[in-house]
């Protein structure tokens, strides 16, 4: 099990100890033992390249999310899923459990829909191929 000893906001020293998923090298931020979060990996959404390679590269947003537990707050506000929106920090939602439940069924909902135009476009493309 990781730990970290640093400085507090007081500035003592304290240790804490990570959940195994972290992933923050907190003596590498000199982070405040007491006021820090521990964060999982980064869960990304990598977009295929668009087909028609434009002469400029179109870059679409980020789409990811990770888990973030303060490191000392015990309440259920101090831990959230952070679900990224670009490759900036401030776009982004913190999410409770019943934020998460709901995107997952946004994203089940979405899959769904993005099944079917995937069954409508294979029919449209065998039916050109035999053409």
């Amino acid at each position: 099990m990781k730990t970290y000893t640093g400085p507090t906001l007081g500035g003592a020293t304290a240790t804490i100890t990570c959940p195994t998923w972290c992933t923050v090298d907190h003596a590498y931020w000199d982070d405040r033992a007491d006021d820090c979060y521990h964060k999982s990996s980064l869960l990304e959404v990598v977009l295929p390249r668009d087909r028609a390679n434009y002469p400029a590269p179109v870059t679409p947003p980020l789409l990811g999310a990770e888990l973030q537990l303060h490191s000392t707050c015990r309440t259920p506000a101090a831990a959230n899923v952070w679900l990224q929106l670009s490759e900036f920090k401030e776009d982004g939602l913190e999410l409770d459990l019943a934020g998460v439940d709901k995107l997952l069924s946004e994203v089940d909902r979405y899959r769904d829909g993005l099944a079917k135009l995937r069954g409508l476009l294979a029919g449209i493309d065998a039916e050109r191929r035999r053409h």
